[in-house]
């Protein structure tokens, strides 16, 4: 019988044992999944925005979905260097978002409103993994999500100032 070796030293992915891996993979699992949601209202009401804002709300939800996708490709990215695969399925993305998808039609003043709120949340689902990520010496999923957070600001301030001149 030949003698097998097993490797003795445990698990590092990184410098991150499993459950560390673990947990920062749930937590952009959970960032993405509430992207892809944002994603897609954000293309809804792109197509279906009518009315005087036309312009600035096709626009803007135009510029909005394309910074979106271009995150949510670095997110899954950056699960893929921990050597997991990203959630990748519409119906896991639902069941996991923490935005939820636009129903129905709506007026370009609920979109706008509708963003808003969703930008917030989305802030707060990025907020959460870097929190668990700085704390845990993820430097690099980290600073990927400081620019993510700095880029939702920068529309959330731009779309509240927006809303504020548009609907006071």
């Amino acid at each position: 019988m030949k003698n097998i070796v097993k490797n003795k030293e445990p698990f590092k992915q990184l410098g991150f044992g499993k459950l560390e891996t673990a947990e920062i993979v749930k937590k952009l699992n959970k960032t993405l999944a509430t992207y892809q949601v944002f994603y897609h209202k954000l293309q809804k009401f792109h197509w279906n925005v009518v009315g005087s804002d036309f312009f600035d709300i096709h626009d803007l939800t135009e510029d909005l979905y394309r910074n979106a996708i271009e995150e949510i490709d670095d997110i899954a990215e950056r699960i893929r260097v921990f050597g997991q695969s990203p959630t990748s399925s519409m119906y896991s993305y639902l069941n996991d978002s923490l935005i939820e998808e636009a129903e129905e039609e709506k007026s370009g003043e609920y979109m706008v409103y509708e963003i808003i709120n969703d930008l917030q949340v989305l802030a707060e689902t990025f907020l959460d993994a870097h929190e668990y990520c700085t704390k845990n010496g993820d430097i690099g999923t980290a600073h990927m999500i400081s620019q993510m957070i700095k880029n939702l600001e920068t529309y959330h301030w731009q779309l509240t100032a927006w809303s504020n001149r548009k609907f006071a």
